[in-house]
């Protein structure tokens, strides 16, 4: 005994599995496809729409309405009533003599009126793979394929249950190279629909062979769709190509579609649009990033581009660091707040799992977006067209999308639901076109037999935390650096305009003085002078005019960030301190490794932490801080001995070269706790990672207090800092923790309290100390 299931159970796959007709249709197209088929065409042919049929058939069924009026409305329905085919139905039909062959005549005449023809020149099928293959449900022959190198886009064997969504009949017309005659199969759907009580194996259906084929050599494959289920009306079939279907084979390859498709409605081919180029060099920001596996190690780089602003930022993270942005956080038992998550490392194996893949993301400021030359003639045209092709980074694999990435109802990375934050409202998915490139096989990144995206894997995973953190910090975090900067830069620029108005007023006092004292013999000399100022004058409100208008545009957006930045980074500045000050000691707490030093460290830190509380209300500047005398080498001793057991529980050797004589310096002490601690903690981190990634790794941190530079260097020998980044880490919200993990504040308030003391914290110069091409040291300079 085995189990068996009703025919209709086959009608609820159908529909569970393929969730839309655009679905449908695009999962025929990739069938012809994986045939081997260079070319597809889609033929639709519409006599009257599905809705008009019905309502045809509702009034044959209701008393009220005569027959003949009901032919005169079948009429005016038709596409073309003057057609051989129209004339012939509507005398069939006024020769009708009862409702019930008038309606025989009408369905049977819709069951074929309304098509839709799949054609391909791939491979082919033979009548004993239409047998046990096609007619053979989850058949895995494509993915035993796959398994052996092919790049098959489906491998799940149910994709032509598809045909079964569009329409209630179905004739598969097939043969392969080298055959005598074609094969064939039919289906009516009707038989497996909810009113049908038989089992699957009651309903019989047999391929068999058709007619003789013109040329033993032709191959290919015609799925024949007819008893259409839905209106395929000329507008619809138009929409559908030119949207979802435009998006589904990779739209940024100029042509692709139109290569590989060939539509028509009734006859007339429909063009499907590929990404206008114009528009793309249009955007004022634009991301390309790749990654690889080089002999075995992680390594991703790219390029952030904001074009409007003409800045941009390299991307080169690998081994560690890559490992550390791609961690997953798990949240934490009955926890809130930033405690109550935990990061898990991700397995070496996720990466080789993942394989290659690239990304190319752009950003539009649909605010300031202009008309594009040779694609639209004005913003709003150009919004529209932008409006076409957003909705965040559309997921392909081999030129062909993975559903649903990127549509309307999916937000995979998050865009919109950080587009309000604090670091960068501006990026959301109605400002991002993109698409991400999968080299990755499916026996190694599989979809979901339900179309709703790839299953969850290590791999898949990764993928997703590496591509948010590409765009939330490296993207978003270039963004919001470069309009700060370009606002205090206008802010700088209208001034000085507002300067000039100022000397023109004194100038046209100091002229008015002239005169009075001169009198009517210096009245030419005067008038010159009068005129040049004038001129003068004209030029700054004109130049006036056009600042305000810039900074007019930007207002609301530039008072949305002071606002949320003011209030975010002091509240995120206050907790992030106070959950590293008390966090650790509570850690030592439970360990019952608690010293007299350690409360002391914290009492310093708390200390200043009520005092920055304090200027809350104010959200600028500092509150006057307590100084105090006192060895930097004791305080360095203290804080190097609270992370004795973190030390000693990850194997990290700590190395602290003391001056000579005492290095006395009058500073806030908890501020000094809080730059080296942040230090310090950064450089356990690293460490943690790279340990995680590298066998062998022998952990160690050096510090270097010299008393003749006054200067207190820390260094470790963790993945380190590109000498790119080595200024971009010191800005706020820049991290390469994983996205939602990383505050990315430490290292920005510690440059901050230097500051505040006429120190100066950044990273040597030396490039290579440790690993090629990184820097791995961190100098306050108290000099």
């Amino acid at each position: 005994m085995s189990f068996t299931f009703e025919a209709r159970t086959l009608l609820e796959l159908g529909k569970e599995l393929i969730s839309s007709d655009e679905v449908a249709l695009y999962e025929l197209i990739k069938n012809a496809v994986d045939a081997g088929s260079t070319r597809v065409e889609i033929l639709v042919t519409v006599e009257i729409t599905h809705t008009d049929f019905k309502e045809i058939v509702a009034r044959v069924e209701e008393e009220g309405h005569d027959l003949p009026e009901v032919t005169d409305y079948l009429q005016s329905c038709l596409i073309d009533a003057s057609s051989v085919d129209a004339y012939r139905l509507v005398a069939a039909l006024r020769d009708a003599t009862d409702r019930a062959q008038y309606l025989g005549i009408i369905r049977s005449w819709y069951a074929t009126a309304n098509t839709i023809e799949v054609r391909d020149s791939g491979h082919g099928m033979s009548l004993d793979d239409l047998e046990n293959i096609f007619l053979r449900v989850g058949t895995r022959s494509r993915r035993t394929e796959n398994q052996q190198g092919a790049r098959n886009l489906g491998d799940k064997g149910i994709g032509r249950l598809s045909a079964m969504r569009l329409g209630d009949g179905l004739q598969v017309k097939t043969t392969k190279a080298g055959e005598s005659h074609w094969n064939l199969l039919d289906i009516d759907w009707t038989l497996f629909s909810h009113d049908s009580k038989r089992s699957i194996e009651e309903i019989k259906i047999e391929p068999f062979v058709g007619e003789e084929k013109s040329s033993a050599e032709e191959s290919g494959t015609r799925i024949l769709i007819s008893d259409l289920q839905s209106d395929w009306t000329d507008v619809r079939f138009t929409d559908i190509l030119q949207g979802r279907i435009a998006r589904m084979v990779d739209p940024f390859v100029a042509g692709a579609a139109n290569r590989l498709l060939v539509a028509r409605h009734n006859g007339q081919r429909v063009s499907i649009p590929s990404i206008p180029q114009a528009l793309l060099d249009s955007a004022h920001a634009y991301c390309h990033i790749n990654f690889d596996l080089i002999d075995g190690e992680p390594v991703l780089t790219g390029l952030v581009d904001y074009r409007f602003r003409h800045r941009s930022v390299r991307i080169d993270e690998r081994g560690a660091a890559v490992h550390s942005l791609a961690q997953q956080a798990v949240k934490r038992r009955a926890k809130r707040g930033h405690a109550a998550f935990r990061l898990v490392p991700v397995r070496p194996s996720a990466f080789t799992s993942l394989g290659k893949f690239s990304a190319d993301i752009y950003w539009f400021n649909r605010r300031v977006v202009e008309a594009v030359a040779g694609l639209t003639e004005k913003m709003a045209d150009t919004r529209r067209e932008i409006s076409h092709w957003s909705g965040g980074p559309m997921l392909y694999r081999y030129g062909f999308r993975i559903l649903p990435y990127g549509d309307p109802s999916n937000d995979w990375l998050d865009l919109d639901e950080n587009a309000f934050g604090v670091s960068g409202f501006k990026l959301n998915r109605q400002q991002v076109v993109g698409r991400v490139l999968l080299e990755t096989p499916h026996t190694a990144l599989s979809e979901q037999t339900n179309r709703e995206g790839l299953i969850q894997s290590d791999a898949a995973d990764a993928l997703r935390k590496i591509l948010m953190w590409v765009v939330h910090t490296e993207l978003r975090g270039l963004i919001n650096e470069a309009d700060e900067i370009e606002f205090i830069e206008r802010r700088a620029a209208d001034e000085d305009t507002r300067l000039a108005t100022d000397t023109r007023k004194r100038v046209d006092d100091a002229l008015e003085r002239i005169r009075r004292i001169m009198g009517p013999a210096a009245a030419a000399d005067l008038a010159d002078l009068t005129k040049s100022v004038a001129q003068l004058t004209t030029q700054s409100a004109s130049l006036a005019e056009r600042i305000e208008k810039v900074v007019s545009e930007a207002e609301e957006e530039r008072e949305k960030f002071v606002y949320l930045a003011g209030i975010g980074l002091m509240t995120e500045f206050i907790f992030h301190e106070l959950d590293r000050a008390v966090g650790h000691t509570m850690e030592l707490l439970s360990e019952g490794s608690l010293r007299q030093s350690t409360i002391n460290s914290l009492r310093e830190q708390l200390k200043t932490l009520h005092k920055r509380i304090s200027a809350f209300d104010e959200l600028t500047g500092e509150k006057r801080q307590s100084k105090s005398k006192f060895d930097t080498a004791d305080l360095v001793d203290e804080v190097l001995s609270n992370h004795e057991r973190e030390f000693a529980r990850h194997g990290i050797v700590v190395s602290f070269e003391r001056p000579d004589r005492p290095m006395i310096v009058n500073a806030v002490r908890g501020m000094l706790i809080q730059i080296l601690e942040n230090l310090i903690v950064n450089a356990a981190y690293w460490l943690k990672q790279q340990k995680r990634y590298e066998n062998g790794f022998a952990p160690r941190i050096s510090v270097v207090l010299d008393g003749d530079d006054k200067t207190l260097t820390v260094e470790d020998n963790g993945p380190g800092v590109t000498e790119d980044r080595k200024e971009r880490i010191f800005q706020p919200f820049i991290t390469s923790k994983p996205t939602g993990q990383g505050r990315g504040l430490g290292l920005y308030i510690s440059r901050e309290l230097a500051e505040y003391h006429k120190w100066r914290l950044h990273m040597d110069a030396e490039v290579g100390r440790i690993r090629k091409g990184r820097l791995n040291m961190f100098v306050l300079d108290m000099g």
